[in-house]
């Protein structure tokens, strides 16, 4: 037996040569079983096929969901403004013909982020159709506001349509449990509507509350379970074909958007947040209409909403109380939702390092490897997994600089982003392939392949400890496949085909995994998955690695071929390739560009700035120009009262208008907002009121240091107003466009 190495004196081909189940016809099985599961992965996340108006009355329709919300998605309604006002009525009359009662709850909600804080004045729609033996209440909820120059079929129009095709497939029968459409105003300014609500309104309800709250970053895509609330693992597998991950739950805090149901949740409801996020390129412009709204993305919404309805409203939601303090870790499955005790999840991802330092173990044994060797692997492939995520989020920066106007002004996705996708995909397999021919030229094939299983695991192991919700999608398949591979490790060599069985059922989820995760994450876009994309192929592929080496011993020498660095050259003229062909793609798509445009006014002076982001050559044009506005400014007076309070009254002149008031060194504290006190504890340095009507006055009160700059901005959104102004063609698509006219004062 040769000594513990990676350069045995038997010559490496002549040791590979006597491997049975390690020869390339296996190998060449193992990668088609591969690309056929990830192929299978991504396939499952299809939508439902639209059904028309001829579909039986008792299943939803997407084509009678969209006809039934159409009057109510064909106009902007920021909140605040009068086609807001219009859609709620059309909604109200919707409900009630359907046997719903009706009641308009108006009010000021509150919410405050840190040194932020925004209120709103809005009015919720509440309809009711009581249970005949309620157990508890079901919530479909959504909003009705969309931000301004967008008409919001998606955001949250689909919600709309959705809810409304659900409660007139359920027929006009009372069901089981109370049953509530909730209609929220002002969520896109800050979830002011469901703050509201829940301060005032909620206590109504009969406990315990599910909601199931639909909302939209997209236009297309899968619908999917985002986050969820209470004993919601013990409903989730009556919806059909349901996906919902645990990390995307985990996720959600570290990203920038949030929903109605973050409110839900904190004040104690059960439920499950469902969101699209394909296209999101459209997100909060004037594209997201109904012309883009995909009718299979809204089916599928709908069959969803519907099968999760028809189980809440009949089941006894008091009898999943018991579940309440359960909190398995969610994966999605081809057969379904799997789910898995936390602490299994940990101790799996405590497992699986073990049991490929095990395998390691063995072939060491075996003079295919030393420990050193499999660090090196380690070592190599942590650099193959720094750079080809730094080089995805690279390449994508790049791109984008070169051409901003490709992008849009929400989300920075390209309207077409499949082959921007696929380039950061080609470009990790180029530092993936320059790198391990590198790496071989000083360790072993399995060596390479062992270190990169070890180096995943523990990482993965980490992660499981910290946080068994954020990796559970990922350590289930990385656990099966460390398994798989200590297990085809300790097989004799007499055992090819059963080793082989072994390693291409370990291969199994692996790929699942990897089709569903790719898939899902080039949905959300490109530009908030870039590296991402990369680093979740690489970390698949790193922990299911060794399944590609056989049960009999395997080559021990490094390979010193340097001619194979021109092996990555093909995939990187591919990348760059891919790279041009997306751009030119998506600037001869259709799509207009789409443009930020602000008129800065002066309220005193009347003195204009116009800011565009300048994307266009009407952008470029009109960025940076004076003008002077003849605007009427909000009036603002200031009065001290005693010790460090004032009182400072606001009068808005515009419809929709928001005012931002931003106080000097030192900030607001005790601030209340027509005596809605809001929780100012730290202190506020920048305070928003929204839906303002033209003549309303708002009367806020505060403490501040005497002698204190105020400067209050009145928001409008429409450019027309300001001076200067010229309308831009057909090919530019205004991105809440706003006029801002500023005053000053002294506290």
């Amino acid at each position: 037996m040769p000594t513990s190495t990676d350069h045995p004196a038997e010559p490496a081909d002549a040791v590979a040569s006597t491997a049975p189940g390690a020869t390339p016809a296996h190998a060449l099985l193992l990668l088609l079983v591969l690309l056929a599961t990830l192929g299978a992965g991504a396939a499952s996340r299809g939508t439902t096929p639209p059904a028309g108006e001829e579909a039986p009355s008792s299943v939803f329709s997407a084509e009678r969901a969209a006809e039934a919300v159409a009057p109510v998605v064909e106009e902007p309604r920021p909140v605040g403004s009068p086609a807001v006002d219009r859609a709620q009525e059309e909604l109200a009359a919707e409900l009630a013909a359907r046997g719903f009662e009706i009641e308009a709850q108006e009010g000021l909600g509150v919410r405050e982020m840190g040194t932020e804080a925004s209120a709103g004045y809005g009015r919720n729609l509440i309809a009711t159709r009581a249970g005949t033996a309620p157990t508890g209440t079901l919530v479909l909820a959504t909003h009705t506001d969309s931000v301004p120059n967008a008409p919001g079929a998606a955001d949250a129009g689909v919600g709309l349509a959705v809810i409304l095709e659900t409660v007139r497939a359920l027929g006009p029968e009372a069901q089981r449990n109370d049953l509530v459409v909730l209609l929220l105003d002002g969520e896109e300014r800050g979830l002011l509507g469901a703050e509201a609500f829940l301060a005032e309104g909620a206590e109504e309800l009969a406990a315990p509350v599910v909601v199931l709250n639909h909302e939209a970053r997209g236009i297309s895509g899968r619908p999917m379970i985002t986050r969820a609330s209470g004993p919601m693992h013990a409903v989730i597998g009556s919806a059909p074909h349901p996906e919902f991950e645990s990390f995307t739950d985990a996720l959600f805090s570290l990203l920038p958007n949030d929903t109605d149901f973050t409110v839900y949740r904190d004040g104690g409801w059960w439920g499950m947040d469902m969101a699209i996020i394909g296209d999101s390129w459209a997100y909060h412009s004037a594209e997201d209409d109904a012309d883009h709204l995909d009718p299979g993305t809204l089916q599928h919404y709908g069959d969803l909403t519907l099968a999760l309805t028809r189980d809440l409203a009949q089941r006894d939601l008091a009898a999943l109380t018991p579940r309440e303090e359960e909190s398995p870790v969610q994966t999605t499955a081809p057969w379904g939702v799997v789910q898995v005790p936390p602490g299994l999840v940990a101790a799996l991802a405590l497992l699986a390092p073990l049991a490929v330092l095990a395998a390691v173990l063995v072939r060491r044994r075996r003079g295919e490897v030393s420990l050193r060797g499999a660090a090196l692997g380690a070592a190599a492939f942590l650099l193959v997994l720094v750079g080809a995520v730094l080089g995805g989020a690279g390449l994508w920066a790049l791109t984008a600089a070169a051409t901003p106007e490709m992008l849009s002004q929400a989300t920075h996705e390209p309207v077409r982003a499949e082959l921007f996708v696929l380039a950061e995909l080609v470009a990790a397999a180029v530092v993936a392939a320059a790198l391990w021919v590198l790496a071989r030229c000083l360790i072993s094939r399995a060596a390479a392949l062992l270190g990169a299983s070890l180096l995943v695991t523990l990482l993965l192991a980490v992660l499981g400890v910290y946080s068994p919700d954020l990796g559970g999608a990922m350590i289930l398949p990385a656990a099966i496949a460390a398994g798989g591979t200590l297990l085809a490790s300790v097989l004799p060599p007499r055992a090819g085909l059963v080793a082989l069985g072994v390693r291409v059922l370990a291969l199994l989820p692996t790929g699942w995994m990897l089709g569903a995760q790719l898939h899902a994450l080039a949905e959300f876009g490109i530009a908030s998955s870039a590296g991402a994309l990369a680093g979740t192929a690489l970390l698949g592929l790193g922990a299911a690695a060794p399944l590609l080496l056989g049960a009999a011993p395997a080559a021990a020498e490094p390979s010193r071929r340097l001619r194979r660095l021109l092996i990555p050259v093909l995939p990187a003229v591919l990348t760059l390739g891919l790279v041009v062909g997306g751009t030119t793609w998506t600037l001869a798509s259709p799509e207009p560009v789409q443009e930020r445009v602000t008129a800065h006014v002066d309220g005193v002076s009347g003195e204009t700035r116009w800011e565009v982001t300048g994307s266009t050559d009407w952008g470029r044009a009109l960025d940076g120009t004076r003008a002077t506005s003849a605007l009427p400014a909000p009036s603002l007076e200031v009065e001290r009262l005693e010790g460090s309070r004032v009182q400072i009254a606001v009068t808005a002149v515009r419809d929709a208008s928001a005012l931002t008031l931003t106080p000097g060194a030192g900030g607001f504290s005790a601030v209340a907002v027509d005596g809605v006190p809001v929780d100012s504890a730290a202190g506020l340095e920048t305070l928003q009121i929204h839906g303002l009507r033209a003549g309303q006055s708002v009367l806020i009160t505060v403490e501040a240091d005497p002698g204190q700059q105020l400067t209050v901005v009145e928001t409008a959104y429409d450019p027309s107003l300001a001076g200067g102004w010229v309308a831009p063609g057909e090919g530019v698509s205004l991105m809440q466009p706003r006029t801002e006219v500023s005053l000053t004062a002294a506290l």
